[in-house]
């Protein structure tokens, strides 16, 4: 009898009352403000950083209108790491592949936690989001600064490679840190209001992405502000955007001065293709190999790859028999290219499957105006 009123109660509280706008706005707030840490906490960590925003969206169920849930945008989101599900059956490295999926977990949790923001919150809490992402990152850009004095050295190839395996314990390579900035930029010149701060925060980080010189996450970045400004081109093309080519022209020069030309050496591997194409000495060489090497495994087996664990064994057999044994020694590289990386684990199905969401929410972005 207790417990069928308890259980009774319980059902009338859920369905007739809903929780503090308020409170629910604070609950979120907290979580998408651990999501903007994601920069500065150490690479072990970041991946918990979404479960607040995941058990606040699951626990929100409860009190929302579930015609409010976008069910259509989640399924079509969240059917990647399905796509990866179904590729992991067939694989060879069982155990390997059950890895990649607890990784790769983040493809069911995002859309799903995002998929259930409440609407009339969502703005608020992509600014505070937007916000405290960029100011993580420009203190990471401090934390690697510190880091490079400490190291008492002047060979930029030396500092490197400590920041890619001694870091303090971030254990991020310089590409993903690259990636950060690359993101924290784009969210400053696009999405932020203008202000002293955030032209602090822009040199602050666009200086730390030059320092890095990642070639292809540098060309990603100026090939999205090229388009984004060509597409914008009446909302862009202002007094704020001069002044901030204008900074960020000085930072180049400033790099390059500083490192001894550093940076621009780092670009003759693309301007002297001939001289580094399959060259196992340079990172545009290797990327050069192991982009031949998949599109030719592509090939044999191109309908549904040969699954989520099996590719990695694969590459570094390919490699061995390439003649490129020293570059499977050291490092275990995977395709370098996550189109080609789906195309080896799922085959040309999954890599359609995956270009088809990819121009699903491109789509969405153009209806909303986003993207115009």
């Amino acid at each position: 009898m207790i417990i069928a009123n308890a259980d009774s109660c319980i059902d009338t509280f859920f369905l007739n009352n809903s929780m503090p706008k308020n409170k629910l706005e604070s609950y979120y707030l907290i979580a998408f403000s651990l999501l903007g840490i994601f920069p500065i906490v150490p690479f072990i960590v970041k991946p918990f950083l979404l479960l607040p925003l995941l058990f606040f969206s699951l626990i929100n169920l409860y009190f929302i209108n579930k015609t409010e849930i976008n069910w259509k945008k989640i399924i079509i989101s969240t059917s990647i790491f399905f796509l990866f599900i179904a590729s992991a059956f067939y694989s060879t490295d069982i155990e390997r592949a059950i890895k990649l999926l607890i990784r790769l977990s983040p493809f069911l949790a995002l859309p799903i936690s995002f998929g259930m923001v409440p609407k009339a919150i969502y703005a608020r809490l992509t600014d505070v989001f937007i916000q405290v992402y960029t100011i993580s990152c420009a203190l990471l850009c401090f934390v690697i600064f510190i880091y490079c004095k400490s190291l008492n050295s002047s060979d930029i190839l030396y500092v490197y490679s400590y920041i890619s395996n001694e870091f303090w314990g971030y254990e991020d390579h310089p590409i993903y840190i690259s990636l950060y900035c690359g993101i924290a930029l784009i969210l400053l010149l696009f999405k932020n209001k203008k202000s002293l701060l955030n032209i602090f925060l822009f040199i602050t980080i666009f200086f730390t992405l030059l320092f890095l010189s990642r070639k292809g996450n540098i060309i990603s970045l100026l090939m999205i502000l090229i388009i984004m400004l060509i597409s914008n081109s009446k909302r862009l093309l202002n007094r704020n955007a001069l002044i901030y080519t204008f900074i960020g022209l000085l930072i180049a020069i400033g790099v390059s001065f500083l490192f001894n030309n550093f940076l621009f050496t780092r670009f003759k591997e693309i301007i002297n293709l001939g001289q580094f194409i399959n060259n196992p000495e340079t990172s545009t060489g290797i990327r050069s190999i192991l982009w031949r090497i998949s599109i030719n495994l592509s090939f044999e087996s191109p309908f549904f790859g040969y699954g989520l664990g099996s590719v990695q064994t694969l590459l570094d057999s390919s490699l061995i028999e390439s003649g490129y044994q020293q570059l499977t020694l050291i490092h275990r590289y995977n395709a370098h290219n996550q189109y080609l990386q789906i195309a080896l684990s799922s085959g040309y199905i999954g890599l359609a499957c995956f270009l088809s969401i990819l121009i699903y929410f491109f789509s969405e972005l153009k209806k909303r105006n986003i993207l115009k």
